[in-house]
């Protein structure tokens, strides 16, 4: 009985040593850890020396020593940061590793900081760490809460005694600010929302990303470590475009690690081990990757510096893999993969990211289905992605680019008929038909669908929160020329019959054919006699929407509906006369005197005007392109 109690206790000192922090009875019976004691920054001094934990490999932390240099003082705003240096064999071939971001440094056997900050191309492993008390600042407050997220063990959330940890029964998600609604829409103009060019856009990539930080020189400054986010299953094009999203944040997009499993790893996070904030996973995955900071309860801070800086966020949080660490003559960095889902990202700030182990967070699934004209699948390709009005959008266009690259390699003549539906909560879903053509692949244009087209504006609209709750891409393959681009237009008369049927004779050029005219129908309103209008025909997803500016999400939604479809050509009419628009409504036919007495007397944003517009719409039997317009008089 003496021997083994000898055991326990050698055992228990053993793990205080390696800096291992032991639970109380209490909370090794919750299964919740013990917040650990803080040192204060005040005692912080040139000399002290401690050690840090940090995951080198697979899933347990390992010890390092380091020595304090000094305090910098206002290093960011109202933050300081301790600059220390490490001399430990275990650090010196590699210095600071990417990834190591938010590793516990303790001394006299207590958490003071979390390692955040490296310098490039030096030679010794001196960096910066983030005090705790910014972190439990910043990362455990007051949160608004989400409409994606749920407790994990199924129950309801509720208000706890613990303000800074609580979700306040998640109240709905803000929506965008009108200032940025303006940038994807100007003059609260939907349809600038989309693309008004000649050619359609291949991607989305007006993306309202929170904005990003100045850094340091990177030769000669001081900066924030970055995160590695390991990005798998991504082609080139499609990591290219990740790499270019990520550009000035500190997160680095690397083709190393996998995808993961997530039935696999810890069932709770350590301090020292790693945590994945997962952007993306499926068949492809996208999971930034840093070290765990501190826990308290189902409290969880990390990383020691912002991702984004975006604020209240949500997004699942994993375990994670090292599978090991690649010294670099510029910065070394870790390979690793996501594994067992442990909580929800609840923040990202100056100091931390933050996350709550009770909480899980719902991802947006979406699944392209590709198939020939004959209807024989050609493949099928299934991602979870992560629900933020930042990076939803362009995700899903990578996602597409991705599975066409897997399934349509070809760089040949290609067309796509492809319907895609976004299911929203509350509404019925979207649904868009497009044909689009390339010469060289699929994968540049899929981003045209517009039920990708259409998220971004959506998801940061000012009218109200709309919850995206799966977005479907079902794909017709043809390897064809059948397309060609609108390149002229010509009248049959000098001026327009008002009231009447009027024909247009359009010029095609088709891909290496003969170029041929396709003449089309129109009608020309009897209240445009004797005006000048011009005429415009296009193909229908690239021509304008003809409605109100929205004051509701139903009327954006709606206006949304109004979009034509890929498999037509628009003839359009616009005139010199106004349209009063109305709390979402356009009135048309009003005399000047009534536009200008509504303009005198409103105080509200309710009333604007549009130029009046009349269309025609005619079926394409083939892939249109372009637009083309003219002035023209209309008779008496």
């Amino acid at each position: 009985m003496h021997a083994k109690l000898f055991r326990v206790l050698v055992l228990s000192c053993a793990l205080v040593a390696s800096g291992s922090l032991v639970a109380s009875s209490a909370d090794a019976q919750s299964g919740k850890a013990k917040a650990a004691e803080l040192f204060p920054l005040s005692k912080v001094k040139r000399g002290q020396k401690g050690y840090g934990l940090t995951t080198m490999k697979g899933t347990t932390p390992e010890r390092f020593e380091f020595e304090v240099i000094g305090v910098n003082r206002n290093f960011l705003p109202k933050m300081d940061i301790i600059l220390v240096k490490s001399d430990d064999p275990k650090v010196q071939v590699s210095g600071f590793w990417q990834g190591m971001s938010g590793s516990p440094l303790y001394i006299q056997g207590k958490l003071t900081c979390a390692f955040s900050y490296g310098f490039r191309f030096n030679k010794r492993a001196i960096g910066g760490c983030t005090p705790l008390k910014y972190m439990q600042r910043e990362g455990f407050q007051d949160r608004r809460g989400a409409p994606n997220v749920k407790s994990r063990n199924g129950g309801k959330i509720t208000k706890t005694k613990d303000k800074s940890r609580s979700t306040s029964d998640m109240a709905p998600r803000s929506a965008a600010s009108l200032a940025t609604w303006l940038e994807i829409a100007p003059n609260n103009d939907v349809g600038k929302a989309f693309s008004r060019t000649a050619k359609r856009s291949p991607w989305l990539l007006s993306e309202t990303l929170p904005k990003r930080r100045a850094q340091a020189d990177a030769e000669h400054g001081m900066q924030a470590s970055a995160v590695p986010m390991a990005l798998s299953g991504f082609s080139a094009p499609a990591f290219a475009e990740a790499k270019r999203l990520m550009a000035g944040f500190p997160v680095e997009p690397m083709q190393a690690g996998g995808t993961g499993n997530a039935n696999e790893g810890p069932t709770k996070f350590q301090m020292g081990g790693a945590i994945a904030v997962q952007m993306v996973r499926g068949d492809m995955s996208a999971a930034a990757t840093g070290t765990v900071s501190y826990i308290d309860g189902d409290g969880v801070l990390a990383f020691g510096h912002p991702m984004f800086q975006a604020g209240e966020v949500y997004a699942p949080v994993a375990a994670a893999e090292i599978h090991t660490v690649i010294p670099s003559a510029q910065n070394a960095f870790i390979v690793s993969s996501p594994l067992r889902e442990l909580g929800a990202l609840t923040q990202d700030r100056q100091s931390t990211i933050a996350a709550d182990t009770s909480l899980k967070v719902d991802m947006i699934p979406m699944h392209i289905r590709l198939r020939s004209q004959s209807g024989k699948n050609i493949g099928d390709f299934n991602v979870e992605i992560l629900n933020s009005r930042f990076f939803t959008a362009t995700f899903a266009g990578v996602a597409a680019s991705n599975a066409a690259s897997l399934y349509l390699p070809d760089r040949d003549h290609i067309s796509l008929r492809m319907t895609s539906k976004v299911e929203m909560v509350g509404h019925k879903p979207l649904v868009f038909v497009d044909h689009l053509h390339s010469s060289r692949g699929a994968a540049g244009i899929m981003g045209g669908a517009r039920g990708l087209r259409v998220i971004s504006p959506l998801m940061n609209n000012p009218f109200g929160d709309v919850e995206v709750t799966s977005i479907e891409l079902d794909i017709e393959v043809a390897f064809d020329t059948n397309t060609a681009d609108i390149v002229g237009l010509a009248l049959p008369k000098d001026e327009l019959v008002p009231g009447t049927t009027n024909y247009v004779n359009v010029r095609m050029e088709p891909y290496q054919g003969k170029e041929f005219t396709k003449r089309l129908a129109f009608e020309v309103p009897a209240n445009l006699a004797g005006s000048i209008v011009k005429l415009e025909v296009s193909a229908g997803d690239i021509a304008s929407m003809y409605v109100a500016p929205p004051k509701t999400i139903t009327d954006l939604i709606e206006a949304f509906r109004s979009l034509l479809p890929g498999t037509v050509m628009a003839v359009t009419l616009y005139s010199g006369q106004e349209a009063a628009a109305i709390d979402g409504k356009l009135i048309i036919d009003l005399p000047s005197s009534a536009l200008n007495r509504l303009r005198s007397v409103s105080k509200s944003e309710g009333l604007t005007t549009r130029r009046v517009q009349s269309r025609s719409v005619h079926p394409a039997k083939r892939v249109v392109d372009g637009a083309a317009s003219l002035l023209v008089k209309v008779g008496n």
